[in-house]
């Protein structure tokens, strides 16, 4: 784990809550809207984060295929390219643990689908090397980081940063970015 530790709760309680309201709103509401839309044209999205951020990334995707899913309605597509272990560790394997999502994208991702990055650091270089393939595809990308954005946050066309540099923080926040995400689209598709 990089960045700064806490040895208190109220301290941590308190950096979260100051990094919380560093988080530009506008660019959540964009990552919303971003789903819905994919809703709309059937896309997929493809999350992918190593460690913490493959928990969050996994997590995510069950609270916007499950969670937000409205009865009568068709569910949005979405993939935890990290969850595919057999994958992941044959890509690990054979070619380099650097292009396990690129080669996943490669693979699966079409022109209009929604590629979600995850990466504290936004330096990860399996993360960067899938962004040069969802750049390369024309896929929208939105991106998570933490501390200042890393080389991820330029890239990104939705670019959600978490201003901590305690990477606890920053995987906490990822996570309610996630839910609050998966509950906008959720009431956006009851009313669709």
């Amino acid at each position: 784990m990089a960045g700064s530790m806490i040895n208190a709760p109220a301290a941590y309680f308190a950096e979260m809550a100051r990094a919380a309201a560093g988080i530009d709103q506008r660019a959540v509401q964009r990552y919303a809207d971003a789903l819905f839309d994919c809703w709309q044209r059937d896309a997929t999205v493809h999350i992918f984060g190593n460690g913490g951020s493959h928990a969050n990334a996994s997590h995510t995707v069950a609270d916007f295929v499950k969670t937000a899913m409205v009865d009568g309605k068709r569910r949005l597509r979405a993939l935890c390219m990290s969850d595919n272990l057999p994958m992941l560790t044959a890509v690990g394997n054979d070619l380099s643990y650097a292009d396990a999502f690129a080669f996943q994208l490669e693979s699966y991702a079409r022109k209009g689908d929604l590629a979600v990055a995850i990466s504290c650091s936004g330096n990860s270089p399996n993360i960067l090397k899938a962004v040069d393939v969802a750049k390369r595809l024309n896929l929208t990308l939105v991106g998570l980081t933490g501390v200042q954005g890393g080389k991820l946050g330029p890239l990104s066309d939705i670019h959600i940063n978490v201003p901590s540099d305690n990477f606890g923080v920053i995987e906490d926040l990822h996570m309610s970015v996630g839910h609050i995400a998966a509950q906008m689209f959720h009431h956006r598709l009851r009313s669709a």
